[in-house]
């Protein structure tokens, strides 16, 4: 019998980032419309404000996945160039890298991948209508939120990815400007991209002169004046290598967003009073806890497998109360192999490299005013370079934060004063600077316009406290696809773990597809339909389609 405040359900997420975040509030979502009580714990082995979601500037696009790594066979082609040439990611300078058995079986699969071309295809178009799907659902979130929700999200900056609800040619009103330079035939690469957009129903896109992007945004002047010509009508034209587009994009701070919906989370679950008469939270976030091992109910010779408890150092961590139901979830993110490391099924995976940026410029009292109404999102193209970017006045600085490019790292971990990360953050610091010259004068006390910055002017910005450089890793399974639903023990691939699931693999697209990729892992793994704006018919072939793709136990 269970008492009218203790939770019947219990759900324990393995991975304290943005996709634990999400399925903690759409499982309590779930229970509240029930009417039942949902118990949630959530192990997370890095410590508090560690999570590479906080460390990056995530757009919030339909296809910021695509944006992981080449994928197929131009996959094959770049793992042969090293990350210092333009599109490539080799590193040569990190041991055990490309050489590793999880690097020989990552390439093996992607090998064999690259020879489907119509496999690779229809993977791409469904992974571009799950991330329009994840666009609707983020709107959704924000649409269905409380106060309290509705604040954090408007404190964390969101911008949605959407229609425009007003007039066209306006920014956060879910289209952005992307920028597009150093690119050989930049107008024919905004063109495939307005395509993609527009095959997906955005269709406001448009290819911007640089009058209009001066009319959008006027703090990108100074790019719009390095990067035109004038044409014979006296009119401003782009140079042959540079365009701008208008563009369906948002985004998300979610250094700010993450911490405050933890607490949210925290709050909106409440409290139980245990058979003890202990007032308990609904919600538990546990920092540096490394699950080492699973702890399962019946022994492996049994046809059905229920996960029991978890295990981490030397703890056993199982339910001191009887639920009816208690599920696990796994949504490692950057933790390359965990599903493999715990003795799960895992298709070939490996670990990317991705560097950030982030600039916090003092403004001077004097021109507070001048700047207290910037406030962008966009990304900036250069060959072989795909920044997301979000800048804008907070606490009295110009908070500038970028991130993109990538290096195949197999299973190591990477770190700042390797080669790759020091060579992208200096890449990073000059785009900024190709895009708002005029912050990175007022960081550096001189004028920077159209000048090429050096690591020194990197590290006298880091030394100041402006700059916080940082890499991580993306786990990104062979064909570029999530990981979501089922979860297998190793060698018993007849049927899944009775009470697990994973959603993982997300690369970059983590912010972009969180809700989309837990709304999807819950309906493969027998939770809750997708429902929400989508219609019945839709909603069926897409997360058939996602299930075909996203099974933990494919291969090739």
């Amino acid at each position: 019998m269970f008492s009218q405040d203790q939770p019947t359900q219990k759900l324990t997420i393995v991975g304290g980032g943005i996709i634990g975040a999400m399925e903690a509030y759409y499982a309590h979502a779930e229970a509240s419309a029930k009417g039942e009580r949902l118990r949630v714990t959530m192990f997370e082995a890095r410590g508090p404000r560690e999570s590479t979601a906080e460390k990056i500037a995530p757009s919030l696009t339909p296809d910021e996945i695509l944006s992981v790594v080449p994928r197929g066979g131009v996959l094959v082609q770049k793992l042969g160039m090293l990350f210092s040439q333009p599109g490539g990611i080799r590193v040569d300078d990190v041991s055990d890298v490309n050489g590793s058995q999880t690097a020989e079986a990552f390439i093996s699969q992607v090998q064999i991948y690259s020879e489907d071309e119509q496999g690779h295809q229809q993977r791409t178009e469904t992974l571009l209508k799950l991330g329009k799907t994840s666009m609707d659902f983020w709107q959704d979130l924000y649409d269905q939120a409380d106060p309290a929700l509705s604040q954090i999200l408007e404190d964390s900056n969101f911008n949605p990815c959407r229609e425009p609800r007003q007039a066209i040619n306006t920014l956060h009103d879910g289209y952005s400007i992307d920028l597009i330079y150093g690119i050989p035939h930049a107008l024919s690469k905004a063109q495939g991209m307005m395509s993609d957009y527009q095959a997906l129903g955005y269709t406001a896109c448009k290819i911007l002169s640089p009058a209009e992007v001066k009319e959008l945004d006027p703090f990108l002047a100074d790019f719009c004046d390095s990067y035109s010509d004038t044409a014979e009508s006296g009119e401003p034209c782009w140079k042959g290598e540079a365009v701008a587009l208008y563009r369906p994009g948002g985004c998300l701070d979610v250094e700010v967003f993450l911490p405050k919906f933890y607490e949210y989370l925290r709050g909106v679950m409440g409290q139980y009073t245990n058979e003890a008469g202990i007032k308990k939270d609904c919600f538990r976030l546990k920092f540096g806890r490394d699950i080492a091992g699973i702890v399962y109910a019946d022994d492996y010779s049994s046809d059905k497998l229920l996960i029991e408890g978890l295990q981490y150092g030397d703890v056993f961590k199982r339910n001191t109360h009887s639920y009816e139901s208690s599920d696990y979830v796994f949504c490692p993110g950057e933790a390359v192999g965990t599903l493999k490391r715990l003795g799960f099924e895992e298709p070939a995976y490996a670990g990317f490299a991705g560097a950030s940026l982030k600039l916090n410029i003092p403004i001077p009292v004097d021109q507070l005013e001048a700047y207290s109404n910037f406030n962008h999102c966009m990304e900036v193209h250069r060959e072989g370079v795909v920044l997301a970017w979000q800048a804008r006045f907070r606490d009295n600085h110009i908070f500038i934060s970028v991130a993109g490019t990538k290096a195949f790292y197999a299973d190591q971990k990477p770190h700042k004063d390797q080669a790759f990360a020091k060579d992208r953050n200096l890449l990073q610091l000059n785009m900024i600077n190709d895009v708002l010259p005029q912050f990175i004068s007022l960081a550096l006390e001189r004028d920077t316009t159209g000048q090429p910055l050096s690591a020194e002017d990197l590290q006298y910005l880091e030394e100041q406290g402006v700059a916080k450089r940082w890499v991580g890793t993306r786990a990104v399974a062979y064909d570029g696809f999530p990981t979501l639903g089922d979860v297998f023990y190793a060698g018993r691939t007849e049927r899944p773990v009775e009470n697990a699931r994973c959603t993982t693999h997300l690369g970059s697209g983590g912010v972009s597809f969180a809700p989309a990729a837990v709304i999807f892992s819950r309906a493969l793994g027998g939770r809750a339909p997708v429902s929400m704006n989508l219609e019945a018919s839709d909603a069926l072939d897409l997360e058939q389609a996602v299930g075909t793709y996203g099974r933990s136990i494919r291969k090739l």
